[in-house]
């Protein structure tokens, strides 16, 4: 197994760490849970944006500085695609007439991400999150936790026959205990932490094997 890793955090305000009381998000807790695993030296890259939908990334991959970053990591955690799917009143109606629909469409533009990211650097591992629900106390969250349960079957699916992404599984760990004391919106200090975790178990369990 190596000794050092280089990780590169890409996307939305999850990658970013938005919500974390500690400032530090998932990129910035990894030092550490990588190191509790023998790996020495560790080096990240926080490259998440609040806000970023599937055309942000798309855009970002197109600049020197975050190519350069992707060609160099060993793995990418990428979140996108929950903004593509909530952010706008008009993708909010299309998701009730056509929940899967919606899902498909966004998939495929996930999908040009990750082969774009694949084409920048082949042999980086690419985890990417899945989805939790960020209002647990809406009306609709029955129906949004529902949703969010085929949202991630269906990426899980999607690339199934790639070896090189795998899904961080989040609805259990970012709980309604667990969001921030900020915005009660995005994942608290404590989520980020468990996700930092899982995502260094996994990456570790990968690096074994190869």
């Amino acid at each position: 197994m190596p000794k050092t890793l280089h990780v590169v955090s890409l996307g939305d305000s999850l990658a970013y760490g938005a919500g974390d009381e500690s400032g530090e998000g998932i990129a910035g807790r990894l030092d550490d849970e990588l190191r509790a695993h023998g790996i020495t030296t560790v080096r990240t890259v926080n490259l998440g944006v609040n806000g970023a939908q599937t055309a942000d990334v798309l855009s970002r991959l197109k600049q020197d500085r975050v190519r350069k970053s992707i060609a160099s990591a060993d793995a990418i955690i990428l979140s996108v695609g929950a903004n593509d799917l909530f952010r706008s009143p008009h993708s909010r109606e299309e998701i009730m007439r056509a929940p899967e629909a919606v899902a498909e469409r966004i998939l495929g533009r996930i999908e040009t991400i990750v082969a774009e990211i694949h084409a920048i650097n082949p042999r980086a591992r690419v985890l990417m999150l899945g989805g939790y629900n960020p209002v647990p106390r809406h009306e609709w969250a029955a129906l949004i936790n529902q949703y969010l349960g085929v949202w991630d079957q269906l990426l899980t699916a999607r690339f199934a026959d790639d070896p090189r992404v795998a899904i961080v599984k989040m609805y259990d760990i970012v709980t309604p205990q667990r969001l921030s004391r900020y915005d009660s919106f995005h994942p608290g200090s404590e989520a980020y932490r468990e996700a930092a975790r899982r995502i260094a178990a996994m990456l570790v369990a990968e690096l074994r094997v190869a």
